[in-house]
């Protein structure tokens, strides 16, 4: 999908009154993960902002508004959280982690 139909389609996403969901993990590195999803019309929970705390320290934000740069991009595909082994968080626990993701 081309970058900008690809931010318009998340974006729309995101300002849509579907029921919004948070999820919070830790991988076997220690690499942490933030995501909130949108359900699609299909039942895939499509990211619309990530976040991470890699290995080297630096917290990294993805969203439609910063999709990419040189360190990694919003997820360009629906994610299963059962597969990343997530746990479900609240929107006001997401919103405290996503901030300090910004420090």
């Amino acid at each position: 999908m081309p970058h900008d139909r690809r931010v318009e389609t998340i974006r729309a996403l995101d300002e849509s009154d579907r029921r919004h969901w948070y999820w919070h993990g830790v991988d076997g590195d220690g690499h942490v993960w933030l995501f909130e999803a949108v359900i699609d019309d299909g039942g895939e929970y499509w990211p619309v902002r990530h976040a991470e705390l890699g290995s080297d320290g630096v917290a990294r934000r993805y969203s439609w508004r910063h999709i990419e740069d040189e360190h990694g991009f919003l997820a360009e595909g629906p994610i299963y959280p059962d597969d990343f082994g997530l746990n479900q968080v609240t929107a006001e626990e997401f919103a405290t982690l996503w901030a300090a993701f910004d420090r």
